[in-house]
């Protein structure tokens, strides 16, 4: 990317993409087909750095949601739960 929009807050990438878009709006309507391809890249870029914003907030989620041990019937300290040493 030619620009680094890292440091961007969301509001502020939100309100950079309407911008462009606004931007765009203009340049289509004024004919100029140079700047349309010049902004519709702006716009790429920072749709792919807000995709991959909401892709680490949504990792983050599951991440959150999942727990630390995936084995069954274990309890929250690791050891198996009563119901799983019984003898039938």
């Amino acid at each position: 990317m030619l620009n680094d929009y890292k440091s961007l807050s969301e509001e502020d990438l939100d309100k950079k993409i309407a911008d462009v878009q606004k931007k765009m709006n203009l340049a289509f309507k004024m004919g100029h087909a140079q700047v349309l391809e010049q902004l519709e890249f702006r716009l790429t870029e920072l749709k792919i750095e807000m995709s991959e914003r909401l892709e680490r907030q949504r990792f983050d989620i599951i991440n959150q949601r999942t727990p630390d041990s995936l084995i069954i019937g274990e309890d929250d300290d690791g050891q198996p739960s009563d119901t799983d040493t019984k003898e039938s």
